[in-house]
């Protein structure tokens, strides 16, 4: 499994700069909204994943691993959960090369209905939308997760879930992602929490008829403050430089239909 954190369901402030919220002046009409959500069979979408996983040894200290990584999620088929709703499936690809063939990986579902937009992947199912949305929309996108769950990141334990909290960011704005410029888009923030021992940053782009266009996620543990004394630059070091555990990933709308 692609150390299973394309998942999660994913801003880096770190990296770019965090502003306030925006949302342009449109009439809330939640039929309008599903298009941030779209699913027809023969749908595809295709990203670059970028990734950098932290990996601690007490005998050598931090490795960093760097990866690229194509993607294509495609909707194939529908079929009818225990209540008889409609879900669709999504196949995933990836490849390692550009121009290698697609490899299957994974297959995964999707679905929408009035008031929400669900999806679900490694058998962990998430809240992804709820409906209507207005700039001060906040839910619980995890509500079938436990937070304390942990999954594996390079050998160590990492509970991926703890402090989530969904988030309208802006929506109906303009934007522009990779190479791409959308005039409708929605951002969510999932998660941006953090301790000194730990942080949660997951942000996702929609746009309209495409769906989601772009994702990033810090899922970073440290001990690094946990010294005595502390460290002097335990609250100023950057994350990205501290953290000893978890990953940082990037996905990135390359493609689509």
């Amino acid at each position: 499994m692609y150390f299973r954190i394309l998942f999660i369901a994913l801003g880096l402030c770190c990296l770019f700069q965090c502003s306030d919220r925006k949302t342009a002046d449109y009439v809330l009409d939640p039929a309008q909204q599903y298009a941030y959500f779209p699913l027809k069979i023969g749908k595809y979408v295709d990203y670059t994943v970028d990734s950098i996983v932290y990996d601690f040894s007490s005998s050598s200290g931090i490795r960093r691993d760097s990866a690229r990584t194509w993607v294509r999620e495609m909707v194939t088929d529908t079929l009818r959960d225990n209540t008889g709703a409609l879900v669709y499936v999504v196949d995933r690809s990836e490849k390692s090369r550009l121009d290698d063939p697609w490899a299957f990986k994974q297959r995964n579902t999707a679905s929408i209905n009035k008031s929400q937009a669900v999806r679900t992947e490694d058998n962990l199912r998430f809240l992804k939308l709820v409906f209507p949305l207005d700039r001060r929309t906040r839910w619980d996108g995890n509500y079938w997760i436990d937070p304390t769950r942990e999954i594996d990141i390079a050998g160590e334990r990492i509970r991926p879930f703890s402090n989530w909290n969904y988030t309208v960011d802006s929506m109906d704005v303009a934007k522009n992602i990779g190479s791409f410029a959308f005039d409708s888009v929605l951002v969510v923030t999932e998660a941006n929490a953090s301790t000194i021992y730990e942080r949660r940053l997951s942000r996702a782009h929609y746009a309209k008829h495409v769906g989601l266009v772009q994702r990033e996620q810090w899922i970073l543990d440290s001990q690094y403050c946990n010294q005595s004394p502390a460290p002097t630059d335990c609250s100023t070091k950057p994350w990205q430089d501290k953290a000893e555990r978890g990953y940082i990933l990037k996905q990135t709308l390359v493609g689509f239909n």
